[in-house]
């Protein structure tokens, strides 16, 4: 396994050169050399993230401490993690894939955040455990490969017309027409709606919107001027941005760029970008 390490603001960040055999799939290891500690939003994200946490301390809101880790669904916003002394393990997961290696629990994770264990439970400590217990990132990826391939393979995914819909929506960064899909998978709106909605979580509309917010959300937070983030990711104009960003992350671009950069983020964010 071939792995790239990378230090930035005190934080070793390590990602696989080569991507996974499975779809939908990416993982990340960040480790706090510096002990700066993390303190960050949770953005509205177009897939699922499971951080696994191997040492130090994570929190939800303050207030909710976990031991192996969380779970954030997709479209999750108005939460906060908070971290100290962290050594984790980002699983970035498309909704597809999450289908299979969350025993259908997509939906019902869909705008929230939970510990690990809820989902896996023991299962979830056990992985903790065989990770934390080597400091060699490619042992702990492979491991984490092997309990994943396990997942996929053992249970079911969803509907082929489900997943053609929310591929077509993320190649176009959220913008094909809902009714034209339906159109072209041989279903009737109604029933797409259904379906993509206990399947994925969120309705297609929504999921549409959480794709298209999702980098331009990235790049506000890079710098970019919200006039410009606007006109590159397909909003009408930067009002339509405000808007979308306000009710999907509870931010407006300006908050949203000064709460990021005050908080010193780890850099790649850790409970973000979904593969899709």
């Amino acid at each position: 396994m071939v792995l790239r390490a990378e230090q930035a603001g005190g934080w070793e960040v390590v990602r696989t050169a080569d991507r996974p055999a499975y779809d939908g799939v990416e993982l990340i290891g960040y480790h706090d050399r510096a002990g700066r500690g993390l303190d960050m939003p949770i953005m509205p994200q177009p897939g699922v993230t499971i951080v696994l946490v191997l040492d130090g301390e994570l929190r939800i809101d303050r207030t909710r401490p976990v031991v192996a880790g969380i779970a954030s669904g997709v479209g999750v916003s108005s939460a906060r993690a908070l971290g100290r002394d962290l050594t984790c393990v980002d699983i970035h997961l498309s909704p597809l894939t999450a289908h299979a290696v969350l025993d259908g629990a997509v939906a019902e994770l869909a705008g929230t955040v939970v510990g690990f264990e809820d989902l896996w439970g023991v299962k979830a400590r056990q992985l903790r455990a065989a990770l934390a217990g080597t400091e060699r990132w490619d042992e702990r990826f492979r491991e984490l490969r092997a309990a994943l391939a396990e997942k996929l393979h053992s249970n079911r995914s969803v509907d082929p017309e489900v997943a053609f819909v929310w591929r077509e929506l993320t190649a176009s960064g959220g913008r094909r027409r809902i009714g034209d899909l339906a159109a072209e998978t041989g279903w009737s709106r109604k029933r797409l709606w259904s379906r993509f909605t206990a399947q994925i979580g969120v309705t297609p509309k929504r999921a549409a919107m959480i794709v298209r917010l999702s980098p331009a959300i990235e790049a506000i937070m890079a710098g970019t001027a919200p006039a410009d983030v606007a006109v590159r990711y397909g909003f009408a104009d930067q009002s339509h941005l405000t808007r979308d960003m306000r009710e999907l992350a509870g931010y407006t671009p300006a908050s949203l760029y000064r709460d990021w950069h005050e908080a010193g983020t780890v850099p790649g964010t850790i409970v973000q970008d979904a593969v899709g």
